[in-house]
Order: C-alpha cells, then sequence, then structure tokens
C-alpha cells in the first residue's frame, strides 16, 4: 500500500469512498477551505480537457464534492449548504440546507442510499449529519466531538468513524445514535481519514504533521509516520502506510488543496491554490499534464464514477466539469 502525502491511499475502500487532509488548521478551518484528501484507486492513463460547463457566483467556495452513485448528479458542499446539480449541464436541481456552520466532507454509503455531512463550529462543536438519497431528509445527526469534523469514511452501512480538529476519531453507530469506539493519540487536530481495502486498517493524517496506522476493531494504534511538512511546502508524499515507508515525494510549484486518483489507479490529480489542475504519475512522480480550471483556489475535486471526467470547485463557490482524455498531454513541471 501507498500514501501520497499520507493523503492517497492505493486500492482502498470503495470506488465513492473518499478522506480529507489537513495543510493549515486556522486559516481553512475558518474560511471553510479543505487542504487536501485521500482517495482509494485501482490502474490506468489520462489528461484533462476543459468543457463548457461553469456555475460562479459571489459565494462561499466550494469545500467538497462528490459524485451520487449513479453518476447522474453532483452534490457540492459550502457555507451555503448543499447543491445537488445535474451532471454534466451543472443545471441546479435542489439546495439543501443543513445546520452545520462549515461543512466540511461528503461521502456516500456502500450502499449509496446515505450520504453524511461533516463539519461543525470551530472549537465549539462536531457535528454529522446523515441525510437520506436522493430525497435529502435528515435521518439523524450526532454531535459527539468538540471542534469540526473535517473527514467521515464508511466502516459499513451502519457505522461510519468520524475525524476532528479536537484531536480525536470516533466510531459512530448509525442504528443506536452513539459513539462505538475512540481513537486517540494524534498530538493536534485529525484532518483525514482511510480505511483500507482490508476493513481492518485504519489511517489517520493530522495537522500535527503525522499519519497513524490504527487497527480500527480495537482502536489500537500500531504506528505512526511523522516525515510530513505542512500543505504549504507543495509536497505530495507516497506511503507503504503498513510497512511505515515513504516510496517517494514530488513537490509542486504550487500548494495542493485536493488530490483523488484516477479511478484506475494510474494517475492522481491535484487541485492547487493557483486553480489549476494537475496530473501526476505516481511511480515516476512526475507532472505528466495540468491545465487551469478556475479563476482563484480550486478547493475540491471528485472523479466521475464511470465516465472520464472530473468536477472542481473552489472561490466564489465556482464549479467546472472536466473530461479525461487518453492523450498524453507533456508540461514542464517535474519532481
Amino acid at each position: 500500500m501507498r500514501l501520497a502525502e499520507a493523503l492517497a491511499v492505493e486500492e482502498i475502500v470503495t470506488d465513492t469512498g473518499r478522506t480529507d487532509v489537513g495543510g493549515h488548521r486556522m486559516n481553512w478551518v475558518e474560511s471553510g477551505i479543505r487542504k487536501g484528501k485521500m482517495i482509494g484507486f485501482k490502474s490506468g492513463f489520462f489528461i484533462l480537457l476543459l468543457l463548457g460547463s461553469t456555475v460562479s457566483a459571489a459565494t462561499p467556495p466550494i469545500t467538497a464534492l462528490v459524485f451520487s452513485p449513479n453518476g447522474e448528479s453532483v452534490v457540492a458542499a459550502s457555507q451555503s449548504g448543499l447543491q445537488i446539480l445535474d451532471w454534466p449541464s451543472l443545471r441546479r436541481e435542489k439546495t439543501i440546507n443543513t445546520s452545520l456552520a462549515n461543512l466540511h466532507r461528503l461521502c456516500f454509503s456502500p450502499d449509496g442510499n446515505r450520504l453524511p455531512v461533516g463539519g461543525g463550529q470551530p472549537a465549539e462543536s462536531g457535528n454529522v449529519e446523515i441525510l437520506a438519497w436522493p430525497s435529502g431528509e435528515l435521518e439523524t445527526s450526532f454531535d459527539p466531538q468538540s471542534d469540526s469534523v473535517t473527514s467521515v469514511v464508511w466502516k459499513d452501512n451502519s457505522r461510519l468513524l468520524a475525524a476532528s480538529l479536537d484531536r480525536d476519531i470516533l466510531m459512530l453507530n448509525t442504528q443506536n445514535v452513539d459513539f462505538q469506539r475512540r481513537y486517540s493519540g494524534h498530538s493536534q487536530g485529525v484532518s483525514a481519514l482511510c480505511l483500507l481495502k482490508d476493513g481492518k486498517t485504519l489511517l489517520s493524517a493530522g495537522t500535527d504533521q503525522s499519519v497513524r496506522v490504527w487497527d480500527c476493531s480495537t482502536a489500537a494504534l500500531v504506528c505512526s509516520l511523522n516525515q510530513h511538512l505542512a500543505a504549504a511546502d507543495r509536497t505530495i508524499r507516497f506511503w507503504q502506510p503498513t510497512i511505515g515507508r515513504m516510496m517517494r515525494s514530488i513537490r509542486l510549484t504550487a500548494e495542493r488543496l485536493d488530490i483523488v486518483w484516477f479511478k484506475d489507479g494510474s494517475r492522481i490529480v491535484a487541485a492547487c491554490v493557483d486553480g489549476r489542475i494537475r496530473v501526476i504519475h505516481p511511480e515516476n512522480v512526475m507532472v505528466t499534464g495540468g491545465l487551469a480550471a478556475i479563476d482563484g483556489w480550486a478547493c475540491a475535486v471528485a472523479i466521475h464514477p464511470t465516465d472520464p471526467s472530473l468536477m472542481v470547485g473552489g472561490t466564489d463557490g465556482a464549479m467546472r466539469c472536466i473530461q479525461l482524455s487518453t492523450a498524453k498531454k507533456n508540461v514542464s513541471e517535474r519532481r
């Protein structure tokens, strides 16, 4: 197994499972901007070409994106709530208001019937609201943490794990609306989670610049990986977390705010503060493609579950759909 900046893990969870990673704590929590993410993948190759569809307005930044399980719509989170958009036209179909002051994380359940929203109020409360899909109606909510929930990942269809800036990770049981297990060990806030394919190994990334490996069933800490700097160092690191070894790294020319694996696992896509999307080869750690996606910061990116396309969102609520092409694009950025 490998981690890119402890953020992207090879062959993890499901195709729709995702996780966020941290960079700077105070600035991005208050503005609702995420600093990266972990997500599972498989193997293959593509580059990016712009499509014409965009949505832009003087609104809060897009902090999270996720495609519906059938790929017919995309859900976008911001401090204005949730927008349900038709894909690929980006026509707004529905707006869902939540009680959360800040929204940081979206992740469909394995069966695709529920959508948890993680967020809260910095230094006050961490909350997870679970919505029925596709109705968007509130099923249940949790508020067990004392700082914002930054990441959630499903263990199965009834249990999910929630990471918080209060330094703890909780396993939440949606059947009895209670927390089942606590994972403690980070010295600062936890900003990312990922469950390996074995279903037994949990990974977490924190603003203490460490990655922790846990036994998911016992909450025992297995090991800590500590060779990390803040997101501002512009570096993505690839790890084999089960043996605790960093394999390779690449430093970009701009700070990355979000990363995601192609569905076939051949590349990762990084969304960066300069509004560009960069395509990175995980083996030779070279930037093999890229383009200017939006004006301002590109804060969130999501890969479509079936067709060769993705969605990027960021500053002022801007969103754009991008198509992946099999043609290779050479760029000058390298390791």
